[in-house]
């Protein structure tokens, strides 16, 4: 006897490990089957997810590491461009002894080397670095080629091997944080509009890799009674070095700061962290979190003397020689806030000896790759509608009945969904009738006209398949390249066909009509949502029956499904079919299985042909049609399956027999 599992299609985790091991587990039992009847059909067969593909899951790593010249300091040797403070004899001999390569330039060696191999398995690492100190300078890769990430070659070995011999002054924390903000920020705008549907599958990492605590620090009030200190690292931060903060002009100027104004306070840094992280719930991006890195050799700085005191800070009512300690808490407690708001972990070096087995690839840089499993498969009927106790005709599926769709009524064309052809179907239009929109012959203004100079020549353009042009996409402000703009499981057009909100993910728990059933229950059974019809529901409602049949070796995992009690209508005569046919599209939507709520799903779509018209005709004769997975392709090639008859199963208006592939 096979186990029943009752899982809704929607919900994300849908295939537990626990299910893949046993391949006859039923997904979704079908509910009490209806009696057969003739005008009900049965829609069942196989589809298949596609095998998964690593390198369709990016991750992506801002390294922003500290270059100022305290780091020949804390991470020996290192030299600033200019003769300076690390050339002085005090520095140099604290240097250990045949020690010539710095800390951190190893271990972003290592970190790129461990991604190359990565990447060389399949997967998809890129690299941005961001070297900072007075400002951000040097990035990888060059901003010459425009690219914000790259994946990391062999030759960022070399510019690795310069950062130690190219040290500034100042550690400006807040520049550091503002360039990594403004860098994913562009970057996720940037997929945002060439290929929005990879972004649910990224993960970006920022790592931030610093010595100290931010210098200079600048108050814009310099009265305050009492200031932040090692102890109160929460306060305003009195001016760490009053002739920059206050100055008319300096040579070591920052960009982006007003003379007089605060920076470095810990206000502002923490806004950019938050607004790093705001940015994963704004653009449904999979993931982003920050780590944190503290390199802080006490011995070194208390060996550096006084010429490191400016540089590391003099603390009011701390004694010289805890400076260092001051110092270091205060960096600590800084940069356990940035990660514990970034998601991420913060690591701390605190001596010679832990500082030269600085390691980076601990961190958690994984991927989103996992099989695909299925997010959603319903029906959706394109020639009936639901009437008040059974399936009313609807010829064209445009959303309008034909006892309404017709040129009497509403002076439209019941066999053209597009009656008045300005790229905004009838359904459409009649639902937003209070937004200005007429089904009959009027040309919105909002749509197609080619005689206007707004829409010159236009035509309709379908470029994701969902069954909503260009012009109602962007009435609507839906994506036109993906099926599913808000990710929640529903095509676009069956949203927008109801006067719900495609941009919304509110259609999983939501009861527009408060019926008691779901938004996308109703949606799924071929009910409206929009009017109390529960008796509807429980005669005329779609049955699904789904369930795991096999997991392929390519990681392929094939589901056997059934969708039942499908009632059929008997549609009038029309140029080129005769009455009685019917027309079923399938949707099926596939995700990886790491991210099934929030991905907005890989779509394909396949269709189905009946025929009723009592006493005689009946077609299928038996109760099912049956489909492969073969038969679903992408919803493009499917967006009018009038025009496309044969690559619908069963027999054709035609008189053909369907289910060929384009």
């Amino acid at each position: 006897m096979r186990r029943l599992l009752r899982f809704p299609l929607f919900a994300a985790g849908l295939l537990a490990t626990g299910l893949l091991s046993c391949t006859d587990s039923m997904l979704e039992p079908r509910t009490e089957q209806q009696s057969h009847v003739d005008d009900r059909v049965m829609l069942q067969g196989r589809v298949c997810t596609r095998p998964p593909n690593p390198a369709g899951f990016p991750v992506k790593v801002v390294v922003v590491i500290d270059e100022s010249g305290s780091m020949c300091i804390s991470d020996p040797p290192g030299a600033q461009l200019d003769s300076g403070f690390c050339q002085q004899a005090e520095v140099q001999a604290i240097i250990p002894p045949g020690v010539t390569e710095p800390a951190r330039v190893r271990a972003l060696k290592r970190l790129v080397a461990q991604f190359r191999q990565v990447n060389a398995a399949g997967g998809n690492v890129q690299v941005s670095v961001a070297p900072f100190e007075t400002n951000v300078r040097n990035v990888w890769p060059p901003a010459t080629t425009g690219d914000r990430f790259a994946r990391p070659d062999t030759n960022i070995d070399t510019y690795i091997d310069g950062l130690q011999s190219q040290l500034g002054k100042g550690t400006d924390y807040q520049g550091a944080l503002s360039y990594a903000y403004s860098l994913i920020a562009s970057d996720i705008n940037a997929v945002a509009l060439s290929n929005p549907e990879v972004l649910p599958r990224t993960r970006y990492v920022v790592v931030f890799l610093t010595d100290g605590t931010p210098y200079p620090r600048c108050s814009a009030t310099d009265n305050l009674s009492v200031y932040a200190s090692p102890d109160s690292p929460d306060l305003t931060w009195a001016d760490s070095l009053i002739s920059f903060c206050n100055a008319t002009s300096t040579t070591d100027r920052i960009d982006g700061f007003e003379i007089g104004t605060d920076r470095n306070q810990n206000y502002q840094l923490f806004s950019y962290v938050r607004r790093l992280m705001e940015l994963k719930d704004q653009y449904n991006v999979g993931d982003v979190r920050m780590h944190t890195v503290l390199l802080f050799n006490q011995e070194a700085v208390r060996a550096c003397g006084t010429i490191c005191e400016q540089i590391y800070g003099v603390y009011p009512g701390v004694a010289p020689a805890e400076y260092p300690a001051a110092a270091k808490k205060i960096a600590a407690w800084l940069l356990t806030r940035f990660a514990e708001m970034g998601n991420g972990v913060y690591q701390e070096f605190n001596d010679t000896a832990e500082i030269s087995n600085l390691g980076l690839g601990a961190l958690d840089y994984s991927s989103f790759a996992s099989r695909n499993v299925m997010k959603t498969l319903l029906v959706e009927p394109l020639s009936s509608g639901p009437g008040l106790e059974a399936r009313i005709v609807d010829s064209d599926g445009d959303g309008v009945p034909d006892d309404v769709d017709n040129s009497f009524t509403l002076k439209t064309n019941p066999f053209n969904a597009d009656s008045d052809r300005d790229c905004l179907n009838d359904g459409f239009e009649q639902r937003r009738e209070d937004q200005g929109f007429k089904a009959a012959n009027d040309l919105d203004a909002r749509g197609c006209d080619p005689d206007s100079p707004l829409t010159p020549r236009c035509t309709c353009r379908d470029t994701d398949g969902d069954g909503l042009s260009q012009f109602a996409e962007s009435y609507l402000r839906t994506r036109e390249t993906i099926v599913d703009s808000d990710g929640d499981g529903i095509p676009d057009s069956l949203e927008a066909r109801w006067g719900l909100d495609p941009m919304e993910p509110s259609v999983a728990g939501l009861d527009t009509d408060g019926d008691g059933l779901p938004d996308e229950v109703e949606l799924r059974a071929g009910t409206d949502p929009t009017r109390r019809d529960r008796a509807f529901f429980e005669k005329n409602g779609f049955q699904y029956e789904t369930r795991i049949a096999e997991v392929l070796s390519n990681g392929s995992v094939c589901y056997d499904y059934t969708v039942s009690n499908l009632q059929m209508v008997t549609t009038p005569d029309r140029v080129g079919a005769k009455q009685g046919f019917n027309l079923f599209k399938l949707w099926f939507a596939e995700a990886p299985e790491s991210g099934v709520a929030t991905d907005y799903g890989v779509w394909r779509s396949a269709c189905a042909w009946s025929q009723y018209a009592p006493p005689s005709v009946r077609v299928p004769v038996g109760p099912e049609l049956t489909l492969t997975n073969d038969n679903f392709m992408i919803p493009t090639d499917l967006s009018n399956p009038w025009e496309n008859q044969g690559r619908c199963v069963g027999t054709t208006p035609a008189g053909q027999q369907g289910g060929v592939n384009p």
